[in-house]
C-alpha cells in the first residue's frame, strides 16, 4: 500500500487563525461570496429578471469561481 501513495503529497491545508482548513472549503467560500456578490451587482443594474433560471446560473458562477479559485492559488 505505501508504494501505491507514494506520489500522494500532503494534504492541503489552509492556517486561518490558528485552525486548519482544507484548501477546497477556503475555495469553496470564495466561490459563494463571488456568487453573492455577483447576484448584488445585477440586482443593481437592474438585470436580475433577465438571468435564466437564476438558481442554477448562480450555482454555477459559485462552482467556476470555486474552481478558479483553487487553479490559479493551488494548480501547480
Amino acid at each position: 500500500m505505501p508504494v501505491l501513495l507514494s506520489g500522494c503529497s500532503r494534504a492541503p491545508l489552509q492556517d486561518v487563525l490558528g485552525s486548519f482548513f482544507p484548501s477546497w472549503m477556503l475555495c469553496g467560500v470564495f466561490g459563494v461570496v463571488a456568487s453573492a456578490l455577483l447576484r448584488a451587482v445585477i440586482g443593481a443594474f437592474g438585470v436580475n429578471e433577465a438571468v435564466p433560471v437564476p438558481v442554477l446560473t448562480y450555482i454555477a458562477f459559485a462552482l467556476a469561481a470555486t474552481f478558479l479559485t483553487w487553479l490559479l492559488i493551488f494548480g501547480h
